[in-house]
């Protein structure tokens, strides 16, 4: 069990990573066109679920997109950004710290599980951002662009893999900050004991 010193730093560190991720999703640098934009507001999620379990990962994740929803996604995508945004955040950072602390438990190096752990993040990332796009973007074209039934699909082709591109490219870059950052805490032994 946890004592009450330990279970408040919890709680400080997840608040701040928190925060983080909530500033880190409004710098945004722009990929290809319209709403797609990459950002690298889920480390510090996938910081969370590595020291702390995917729980604390996919809490980040929600409350960073209900805050995004509200003070800008609400008016520019109608929600669905922050919808599109919390289920491959959520498919990155939940797999990601499952493999990666199984792996941590069994005396595996740091880097090789989180090398691995990104591994399978990324497909499971890239699967649900597919799905995801495929299942939800047409409502989005036809009520935030007004676009014609008969044009939806072939710009969901296109759409669809500019979005997996984005989604490679944030995962990939995720784990290897993560990897960095997670380098730079264990020269801290405290900074890991919580």
């Amino acid at each position: 069990m946890y004592t009450q010193q330990q279970k408040t730093k919890r709680m400080v560190i997840l608040g701040m990573l928190t925060a983080i991720s909530i500033i880190l999703y409004f710098i945004e640098i722009p990929f290809f066109s319209g709403p797609l934009k990459l950002d690298f507001s889920d480390l510090p999620a996938a910081v969370a679920a590595v020291l702390f379990g995917p729980v604390a990962g996919v809490v980040i994740e929600l409350l960073k997109n209900i805050i995004n929803l509200f003070v800008k996604d609400w008016g520019t995508t109608m929600g669905f950004g922050a919808l599109l945004n919390f289920i491959v955040g959520v498919a990155l950072v939940v797999p990601l710290s499952v493999v990666t602390r199984g792996l941590l438990k069994r005396k595996g190096t740091r880097m090789v599980s989180i090398l691995l752990g990104g591994l399978v993040g990324l497909v499971a990332m890239v699967g649900a951002g597919a799905l995801a796009n495929y299942l939800i973007d047409p409502s989005y074209m036809r009520l935030v662009y007004h676009i014609p039934n008969a044009q939806i699909p072939g710009m969901m082709a296109v759409f669809i893999g500019w979005a997996t591109l984005l989604n490679i490219v944030k995962s990939v870059l995720t784990t290897v900050l993560l990897g960095l950052v997670m380098a730079a805490l264990s020269r801290n032994e405290n900074a890991l004991k919580v």
